[in-house]
């Protein structure tokens, strides 16, 4: 990315930013536009080249010419009959598109159902059906992966493609005629991840997307070369988050398509970046690199959304990079570890942060943010005690309105006034909170409960032989017992000789004994959902005998 003029927003701007009533999802590049420095200079890159009004493929834009590129787009599902409260499905392969069309759609009142490009096309149909999509835009090959099934949709009013859109010459969104959303207007129909079954459709309205924004506004310092790159899927309501606090700070963005750890490593040192977004599984596969110090020079924060990191991970990581004392590049940097969901809002509950040299807790998720209030609840909705194992309990103005078209679930997803992650957690007496497991994931045994999440940590950390591993249940000699699926650095081990160590280290640890260790080639081998999550759910049908 090349530079004109610096483009980061002072922090006076940002404060009032933090404090404007006004600001949320539906208008941030309008607020982006107040406050920038430099409308022209070079602000954004899309690793997928995106047609550009004049239908040339272009990967590089400037504030100025995201603003006219969406307002074309606004034009133009304007005119193809979109009107407020509709829904309109985007199914694209990864890159700016998804934000771009978040940005048109919204700030003519219709909301986006953004879907990820790796989401099989039979449940991206469904998704359409139980959202009421009124129309879909896709890309070609994706249509054609869809095939009948989008016929199927009834409330699917007409699909389109990029190449059959013609931008050039087309008018744009008068000022005007930009909606003005009230503060629970929903703007945005995300999706979660679908570790645990169907994905399920996520609302974000116009005040709630910006509260966690708002809040990192003030506390994101980075320097004036500084460059994030978000290796998250775009279709991902994280990524929309980053991408506002992005356009918002004046920070440049590098929107990744490929989100292996190979191509981030590859771009970090392409691009510069200082600060690198991804899931879990990225930052796993560029631990799996086995990073030295002093590489990946530029990076100062590593930060993780979604499912908390693995220490394992985590210490390879923080000894890479740099950070600043005393006006000086000195060796090592931080990982931020925020475990969230799409439910749960941008920006995280709770925060833990490491830097090299420090000594990281197993499984501490750290203290709750300043919009959220966190805590354990036991099954009948009472407080759970410190140390007391139980659900993962949040209240916020961060968190989600419920499930587009399904209150059932989301009901079901509140207890006692806090909405429910879905993760079994506790607290200590200091206040910080520690990740157990997916409350789903939980194997009961017949002398307790096997907690898959803390079985792997301890495997991740005390066998440097393996780089990743899923521990789920299987049935093994009629019984119910852990299974371990995973990928070696250096494959010098049989199963047998494996199973042998994991299990001297899992009694070490007090954690139960698995019973059979399944060794696969790559990462890959594993079945991942449409947000690189492993799908735990098939290993566990993989691993059960029916009775």
């Amino acid at each position: 990315m090349t530079y004109q003029k610096p483009t980061l927003v002072p922090m006076r701007e940002r404060l009032r930013l933090a404090d404007d009533p006004t600001l949320g999802g539906g208008n941030l590049l309008h607020h982006a536009l107040e406050v920038s420095p430099n409308l022209d200079s070079p602000c954004l890159v899309s690793e997928r080249p995106v047609e550009y009004i004049d239908n040339r493929s272009k990967n590089q834009f400037t504030l100025a010419e995201v603003d006219l590129l969406a307002r074309t787009w606004s034009a133009h599902y304007t005119d193809s009959g979109v009107r407020p409260r509709d829904r309109v499905a985007i199914y694209l392969h990864d890159s700016f598109e998804d934000l771009l069309h978040f940005i048109a759609l919204s700030q003519i009142g219709a909301i986006p159902v953004l879907i990820n490009g790796r989401m099989r096309p039979d449940l991206a149909a469904g998704h359409c059906r139980r959202t009421g999509a009124i129309g879909l835009h896709t890309d070609e090959e994706h249509r054609q992966s869809l095939g009948d099934v989008a016929t199927e949709v009834p409330c699917l009013r007409w699909t389109q493609t990029d190449a059959e859109v013609n931008l050039a010459g087309r008018g744009e969104l008068a000022s005007e005629n930009t909606y003005r959303h009230a503060a629970q207007d929903p703007i945005l129909i995300c999706h979660s991840s679908g570790t645990t079954g169907v994905p399920k459709p996520v609302v974000w309205t116009h005040a709630q997307s910006m509260v966690g924004v708002r809040c990192h506004l003030i506390s994101f310092r980075d320097q004036r070369d500084g460059v994030i790159l978000s290796a998250l899927p775009p279709s991902h309501a994280a990524a929309i988050g980053y991408a506002a606090l992005a356009m918002l700070t004046g920070t440049p963005l590098v929107v990744l398509a490929d989100s292996s750890g190979a191509n981030v490593a590859a771009a970090i040192d392409h691009y510069q970046a200082t600060t690198v977004a991804a899931f879990a599984y990225t930052h796993s596969e560029l631990a799996a690199l086995h990073p030295q110090p002093g590489q990946f020079g530029t990076v100062e924060s590593w930060v993780s959304v979604g499912d908390s990191a693995h220490k394992a991970h985590i210490s390879r990581l923080v000894r890479t990079g740099r950070h600043w004392k005393a006006g000086k590049p000195i060796p090592g940097s931080m990982f931020i570890d925020g475990l969230g969901a799409s439910e749960l809002g941008w920006g995280g509950v709770l925060s833990r942060i490491t830097v090299s040299g420090t000594e990281h807790d197993d499984r501490c998720i750290g203290t709750p943010q300043p919009h959220a209030v966190v805590t354990i609840l036991r099954p009948d909705g009472t407080e759970a005690n410190d140390g007391e194992i139980g659900l993962l309990a949040v209240k916020s103005a961060a968190i989600t309105p419920g499930y587009w078209n399904d209150s059932d679930t989301t009901y079901r997803s509140q207890l006692s006034g806090y909405w429910l992650s879905g993760d079994l957690a506790r607290r200590d007496q200091h206040g910080r909170f520690y990740h157990v497991d997916r409350a789903i994931d939980a194997i009961p045994l017949h002398d307790g409960v096997g907690y898959t999440v803390l079985m792997e940590e301890t495997l991740l950390a005390n066998i440097p032989e393996i780089d990743d591993c899923a521990v789920v249940a299987g049935t093994v000699d009629g019984e119910t017992r852990p299974v371990a699926v995973v990928k070696l650095r250096d494959r010098v081990s049989d199963a047998a000789t494996l199973l042998h160590e994991a299990n001297v280290v899992l009694r070490a640890n007090r954690q139960p004994e698995i019973a059979l260790v399944d060794i696969v080639e790559s990462a890959a081998s594993m079945p991942l959902g449409p947000t690189g999550k492993v799908l735990k759910r098939q290993l566990r049908e993989k691993f059960t005998t029916p009775s």
